[in-house]
């Protein structure tokens, strides 16, 4: 480990990177370059919380022209729709559950709960059975949020959405929110997909966590 001295002569630990995965092996090994070696590395930084890579980073930088779309449509996807935060981060966890894809439950509760999604919502959101639709999951939603919820699930589950399932998700979207949402909808199947074919972080084996 490399140290700094301060201007008192004291050696001084460099600071810590706030952890982000348990970086338990996948199906690939991971790649990690060093910042300031790789373009496409340090644009995926560039994202990141406190610049640090990801596992799923890793397994994707083994192929980098992949990893380089990849970061540019989930930043879009991420950062750049006009759909509500709450309703963005249920689709990615209603997706995760569904798909029983941990790793990706796991770095999204947290982003969900920090767009106002309640422990009762999460709750919902993880053990309402697939394609369920009820006056208790809309009263625990609210009405935007269950729409939003069924469409994922006919998407995920079925990929084919029926006709009123979208027209009650199109009474609280405009037209380019339709796009977004059914963008991240596919998007996030992606990721979850990637995440289970390849192991990353060693999480097919770990239940998808049930908030409380």
């Amino acid at each position: 480990m490399s140290f700094v001295v301060s201007s008192f002569g004291v050696a001084l630990q460099p600071p810590v990177k706030e952890k982000r995965d348990d970086n338990f092996p996948a199906r690939v090994p991971y790649v990690f370059p060093e910042p300031g070696t790789d373009p496409i590395a340090d644009a995926i930084r560039a994202r990141r919380a406190n610049g640090t890579l990801l596992a799923l980073d890793g397994a994707l930088l083994n192929a980098p022209l992949v990893a380089s779309t990849w970061n540019d449509l989930f930043g879009v996807i991420r950062r750049n729709t006009t759909i509500p935060g709450t309703m963005r981060e249920l689709i990615i966890l209603r997706i995760a559950a569904l798909n029983e894809a941990s790793y990706e439950w796991l770095q999204h509760e947290p982003v969900g709960r920090s767009e106002g999604l309640t422990t009762k919502q999460l709750r919902a959101i993880r053990l309402t059975p697939p394609l369920k639709e009820s006056t208790e999951v809309t009263s625990t939603l609210g009405s935007s949020l269950a729409a939003m919820m069924a469409f994922t699930d006919w998407s995920t589950k079925t990929a084919k959405v029926p006709d009123r399932v979208f027209a009650n998700l199109q009474k609280f979207l405009n037209n380019q929110q339709l796009v977004e949402a059914t963008a991240t909808v596919g998007g996030y199947n992606f990721v979850s997909r990637f995440l289970l074919a390849l192991d990353v972080d060693g999480k097919n084996n770990v239940p998808v966590p049930i908030p409380n």
